[in-house]
């Protein structure tokens, strides 16, 4: 819907509502005249003369009748425009001003109720604002001519005639101004929307373009360990006997099928970046185990899927959460290996209330104080030059604050590093989307 329909099928609506009230309020004075008669004269009283009786029920009837249709033909087929909005608020200052000379003309109190059909107009256009503003005025100026002359106290007639004059000068200069300034601060907050709408359009196009980015960064960090063992391998074939040689074949095949593996999910981000909107389907928690095949070596991986872990799925995307644990692993297995007498890796999978739980726990050669600090850094890495990019922890927590979820390290030089990992079972779009139903 464009933002001229939108404008008037709200003007309509509030519309359809002011010509409620003021219909219910006449139906309430019909009422109250038919049940109490001497209460009825007591509040009239305070009022203009009551209204001619035979001229207003056919006005009424127009405006109900009005009413229905464009709640039932317009906005209930979705045909509001700005045309149709703007034609009805001049046919309601005619109608005003048929109510107004049925009930004392000038000197009705109610002269003010003008101002609703300006004020709503306000919403459409500059030609329609105005338009309506000079309905108005020239359905007040009529009043003088459709409705009896107003008598004003005996020898102060022609004063009383100045004065209802005068408030006619007085209403033509308020809706001016009113009329002016409303619209003014109307195509303000119309223009601020729009602006809006536009950072709003241009700050998703930017988190789609980061997230794609931190995307490719990932793949190009898991493709570089496979791709070296690949290169290692090759320039070690020369000097291989024949079963070397045939382990080593078989091992490229594997780290190539891994490659491959990691390109294909490359080719479907959607599957990896929950932030662009696409949900996946629920899988059981310790699956993860399966991700973190052989990631270990000849280092020694205890996996331990707590009892509260079991049976529990999630709908997180496990391509996410299956490089941010290989991730995690890698780097303690690349660290115990740098510790003589290390005794492997830990990892635990639990779950406590609606949060998975996943703990990294090595023996290996740690990290200082300064190091652990800036371990989330992208592109900073302890591991000797050439054998790390710097991105594993980076793009770990980059994921996992797009899953809502946090990342949290602790380690102590030369006694290991404790990594722990937290998510909600639920992604954070689709818990959004079934809070607000």
């Amino acid at each position: 819907m464009s933002d001229e329909q939108s404008s008037a099928e709200i003007t309509l609506r509030l519309f359809v509502v002011a010509r409620w009230v003021m219909l219910v309020l006449i139906a309430f004075g019909w009422t109250l005249q038919t049940i109490s008669p001497g209460m009825f004269t007591w509040v009239v009283s305070w009022f203009p003369p009551p209204p001619e009786p035979t001229g207003t029920a056919a006005v009424v009837s127009l405006l109900v009748l009005g009413n229905l249709w464009v709640r039932l033909r317009v906005l209930g087929r979705g045909r509001a425009t700005t045309t149709i909005a703007g034609v009805h608020l001049l046919v309601d200052s005619v109608a005003l001003t048929a109510l107004l000379a049925l009930s004392g003309g000038v000197t009705n109190s109610f002269t003010t109720m003008y101002f609703v059909p300006m004020t709503l107009a306000t919403q459409l256009s500059p030609r329609w604002t105005w338009a309506v503003a000079a309905a108005s005025l020239l359905g007040f100026a009529a009043l003088f001519v459709l409705a009896p002359a107003p008598a004003g106290p005996p020898g102060h007639e022609h004063h009383f005639l100045g004065h209802i004059r005068g408030m006619w000068v007085a209403f033509g200069m308020s809706a001016a101004f009113m009329t002016y300034f409303v619209h003014r601060i109307a195509l303000s907050l119309s223009r601020q929307r729009a602006e809006l709408t536009r950072l709003r359009l241009a700050a998703e196009q930017d988190r789609q373009l980061a997230a794609l980015g931190t995307l490719a960064a990932g793949a190009a960090h898991e493709l570089g360990s496979p791709l070296g063992t690949v290169a290692m391998l090759v320039g070690d074939l020369g000097v291989m006997s024949e079963a070397e040689r045939a382990d080593a074949i078989a091992t490229i095949r594997q780290e190539l099928r891994r490659c491959k593996t990691i390109v294909q999910q490359m080719s479907s981000p959607e599957l990896r970046v929950p932030s662009l909107g696409r949900a996946s389907e629920a899988w059981p928690l310790a699956r993860l185990a399966d991700e973190l095949h052989d990631s270990g070596g000849e280092l020694r991986l205890q996996i331990d899927v707590d009892a509260s872990a079991r049976g529990v799925s999630t709908s997180q995307p496990i391509e996410v959460l299956g490089q941010i644990v290989r991730a995690v692993v890698a780097n303690a297995v690349d660290a115990c290996r740098a510790r003589a007498g290390s005794t492997g890796v830990r990892l635990r999978v639990a779950v406590e209330g609606d949060q998975a739980h996943i703990t990294v726990i090595d023996d290996g050669a740690g990290m200082a104080p300064q190091a652990a600090a800036a371990a989330f850094d992208p592109f900073f890495s302890t591991k000797p030059e050439g054998q790390g990019m710097g991105l594993g922890l980076y793009l770990a927590r980059a994921h996992l604050r797009a899953l809502g979820g946090t990342i949290e390290l602790a380690s102590q030089l030369g006694h290991g590093t404790t990594v722990e990992v937290r998510f909600p079972l639920t992604e954070a779009l689709r818990a959004a989307a079934g809070a607000s139903v």
